[in-house]
């Protein structure tokens, strides 16, 4: 094929930077690879696929083997609205279940899957700015470094003394917070991604944070910068993306930036609620069927057991609640319109601080926990982004640990108590320094906290340890949304490329109150909202973005920009192969159908409240949406991408 360079929205240069030797190449990114995979996630799927067909499949995730990449696609930097989300791309520390146990019914391992996470904020187009599409870092460093990527060029820099302190004897990264600050001091105008503590000292589920709040949130990408000695990249340009046709694209991009303003401005539309709610308008949706719902039902309470609880409790962590701490907006870097986030302040009492509200899953997750103290919330989400430690998992983990402590089966003394604040920032401060048994045992992958349980604890069986932990066999964690209710969301979890529980692949819960149903159905719809997520990331591009990507005026817009021409087809067959190749990489690291068929064993117990009650997994009906899920994924009835197939999509 002949190769010509890129011709706008991308920088079209890849930095590879290899930590073991110290070195950094800067290439030159083929054309033809864009146009199969886009950028962001699916080119970052691309790079690591070929990294593991030729050094082999990973089974260490925190091994200096592991690739990270993290980078950007062709809208970022662009004027259209919502152009702001970065990539970061790994094979998970946390989805990792490296031995068959009896009690996870003999499932084959799972060696870590391949995740991307989004992150917002100034950090993605900033890297552009500096002159990079892709950061590519392999290998791990003698010593502690950071990353400087300034005017084109990369370097690879020793870290300095003064991003550590000395917590209980052990040497550790500095907070998030001031990681950040000592950087941007240095490097005024720049933008800085970091792990936290958590992420120097191995938490499986550590995150990395830009603008203080910002984060690659689940996976493990911090456990993964810890595992290979890197601090930081710290980003400064001022090169804006160039434009193959300038006058056509600005008349494209007014045409849907008006487009997304109108539906900001439609009561009808949910995007309406986000300026001033941001998310959190689903806890009144999930919990009474507020903003456009029906029932309600759906917010999980005390370790997914139900959906629904005391209305009088719910009223202290409502969407009126966080509504009332809210400020002024806090929005990602090109973001218009939409302006989900607004900072908070809490003026009293012991959680009294200045940040940012939470998001609804965060939320949620910690109701799972049953913490109904508002303003914890708020100060808890503040130490999670301190700490570098992803507040969702976060939350699926506490919640399992204190339903094991409610029973007596948790062999430490303390430990997190449901519907307890306090011991909760205890366990997240234990879990972030390793300071407690507990606390080191907790920051590993799931199933091996289950192998030293079994060991240690003789008044339950290793499955009724099982129960209480929804992560187990190599979960990500359930979402916000209680897996009873809709069987076509636990599909989606179910089936999600990063890992069991995760729900920004694909959302149903709309489709499914409006009366979706049938195994073909939920299948279809899976499926196709899975193929438009791996469009969405892999254009820059934020959730919430409210366009059809198949529009004439979109498809203009993004030739205008980059000079390739797509069809809604051809557009859609990206997409397609981008979920593709991600699930043939997974198969390889040990995923098939055993793991998208594991069914929580409290799952399958019906809820006793609320609007839904009765309601429970079947799971019957699931392996039937299953069977007719790999069929439109044209995979085999055990879950594995044939070679055809890969063929079929030009994946070499």
């Amino acid at each position: 094929m002949t190769e010509h360079k890129v011709s706008g929205g991308y920088t079209g240069k890849w930095a590879l930077v290899d930590l073991s030797t110290g070195r950094v190449e800067v290439r030159e990114a083929p054309p033809h690879v864009y146009k199969l995979y886009l950028g962001g996630r699916g080119l970052q799927a691309y790079l690591i696929y070929q990294h593991l067909k030729a050094r082999g499949w990973l089974k260490d995730p925190l091994s200096p083997a592991n690739r990270l990449v993290i980078g950007n696609a062709a809208l970022n930097d662009t004027a259209i609205p919502t152009a702001g989300r970065g990539s970061c791309s790994f094979i998970s520390p946390f989805t990792y279940s490296p031995a068959e146990k009896p009690w996870l019914g003999h499932r084959p391992p799972v060696f870590g899957l391949l995740t991307h996470s989004s992150c917002g904020g100034l950090f993605p187009n900033m890297l552009k700015r500096a002159g990079f599409d892709q950061l590519i870092i392999d290998g791990k460093a003698e010593k502690p470094v950071r990353i400087l990527v300034s005017e084109g060029r990369v370097q690879i820099v020793e870290a300095e003394a003064e991003l550590f302190e000395e917590v209980n004897g052990r040497r550790t990264l500095r907070r998030v917070s001031e990681t950040t600050d000592f950087l941007s001091r240095k490097y005024p105008g720049s933008s800085t991604v970091c792990a936290g503590p958590a992420g120097w000292n191995l938490v499986a589920f550590a995150c990395l944070t830009n603008d203080y709040h910002r984060n690659f949130g689940r996976g493990g990408a911090g456990a993964i910068f810890g595992s290979k000695n890197l601090v930081a990249i710290t980003a400064y340009g001022r090169e804006l993306p160039a434009i193959f046709d300038r006058d056509k694209f600005l008349e494209k991009a007014r045409a849907i930036d008006d487009s997304v303003s109108s539906h900001v401005h439609d009561s009808n539309w949910t995007a309406s609620f986000r300026p001033e709610t941001g998310t959190t308008w689903w806890l009144d949706r999930a919990f009474n069927g507020g903003y456009l719902g029906q029932k309600g039902g759906y917010l999980p309470w005390h370790n997914f057991d139900e959906g629904y609880f005391d209305p009088e409790l719910y009223r202290r962590v409502s969407t009126g609640a966080f509504l009332e701490i809210a400020g002024k907006h806090k929005v990602c870097n090109r973001c218009r319109h939409i302006l989900c986030t607004r900072s908070a302040t809490v003026s009293h009492g012991p959680y009294a601080h200045q940040g940012v509200r939470p998001e609804f899953e965060t939320i949620a997750l910690w109701i799972n926990c049953c913490l109904t103290d508002r303003d914890g919330i708020f100060y808890l989400n503040h130490l999670c982004n301190e700490f570098g430690v992803d507040t969702m998992t976060f939350g699926s983990v506490m919640a399992g640990v204190m339903e094991l402590r409610e029973k007596g089966w948790l062999p430490f003394a303390g430990g997190p108590e449901f519907g307890q604040t306090a011991s909760m920032i205890n366990s997240l401060k234990e879990i972030t320094y390793g300071n407690s048994p507990l606390g080191q045992l907790l920051a590993r992958p799931t199933d091996l906290v289950i192998d030293e349980l079994v060991k240690s604890v003789s008044s339950a069986s290793p499955e009724e340890i099982v129960r209480c932990l929804t992560t187990a066999y190599a979960g990500l964690g359930y979402a916000g949304i209680e897996p009873k209710v809709f069987p076509g969301m636990f599909t989606a979890y179910g089936t999600s490329n990063r890992g069991r529980g995760d729900h920004t692949y694909a959302w149903t819960i709309q489709a499914e109150e409006g009366g979706l149903t049938g195994a073909e159905n939920l299948a279809a719809y899976v499926v196709g909202s899975q193929t438009g997520k791996a469009l969405t990331d892999s254009l820059g591009l934020c959730d919430f973005f409210t366009e059809d990507f198949t529009t004439p005026d979109f498809l203009e817009m993004y030739r205008a920009l980059t000079g390739m021409e797509y069809t809604a087809e051809s557009l859609k067959e990206c997409g397609r192969r981008i979920y593709t190749l991600e699930r043939y990489v997974n198969n390889r690291q040990g995923r098939r159908r055993d793991y998208d068929a594991f069914i929580p064993p409290k799952f399958t117990e019906p809820l006793t409240a609320g609007p839904h009650a009765g309601r429970a997994i079947d799971p019957g009906y699931y392996n039937q949406i299953l069977d007719a899920y790999y069929q439109q994924q044209q995979w085999t009835a055990e879950g594995l991408v044939p070679d055809k197939l890969l063929k079929n999509y030009e994946i070499d």
